[in-house]
């Protein structure tokens, strides 16, 4: 059974085992982002061989301070996945958006748990979750190709359109703008 919960100081060594160990083993040329690449703005991304101990530092430093949010889901003890979830304003990488809006990002699941759903459950607690922080609505920027590489962090289209998100236009030649609007 999956457990999903929201990312707090108290999970942050389970994030670092997550994202140190199986989270990059289909995609081993994130390891090291730490999920940190939309919360950087594009002058502060670190390169080189700092980068790794900086996204590192970043993410601990960020999750230390909650400024850093999103949910990780467990089979047990075990994390088998994550998702970026955050007030849109966070993700500073990205066009600027109202403090009510939240923005999910960043999709990763273990190999050996991938197509299994784990995705959904993350996607589904998250809704529900931002929902009741006060949120209005949420974006998310899938794939307008629905097909899926392990390659596709954002998550599948259908995934959201399942979900109750709405198409908005494209942003890119790959990745449409999807949006849930809550209503009182």
């Amino acid at each position: 059974m999956v457990e999903i919960r929201p990312l707090s100081p108290s999970e942050l060594d389970d994030f670092l085992k997550f994202m140190e160990g199986p989270a990059f083993e289909t995609n081993p040329q994130w390891a090291g982002c730490y999920c940190q690449f939309y919360l950087n703005a594009p002058e502060e991304q670190p390169s080189g061989t700092e980068r790794d101990a900086v996204n590192r530092k970043t993410a601990c430093d960020r999750i230390n301070s909650r400024q850093m949010n999103g949910y990780l889901a467990y089979e047990g003890d075990e994390v088998i996945g994550w998702v970026a979830a955050n007030k849109a304003s966070n993700f500073v990488a990205l066009p600027p958006a109202g403090e009510d809006v939240a923005r999910i990002l960043c999709f990763i699941v273990s190999e050996p748990h991938q197509g299994k759903g784990v995705a959904t459950q993350l996607l589904n607690f998250a809704i529900s979750d931002l929902k009741s922080k006060g949120f209005k609505s949420i974006e998310a920027a899938p794939r307008a190709a629905d097909d899926f590489e392990s390659w596709g962090y954002r998550g599948k289209l259908s995934t959201f359109l399942k979900a109750g998100f709405e198409a908005g236009p494209m942003i890119d030649e790959q990745h449409i703008l999807v949006h849930m609007n809550f209503t009182a």
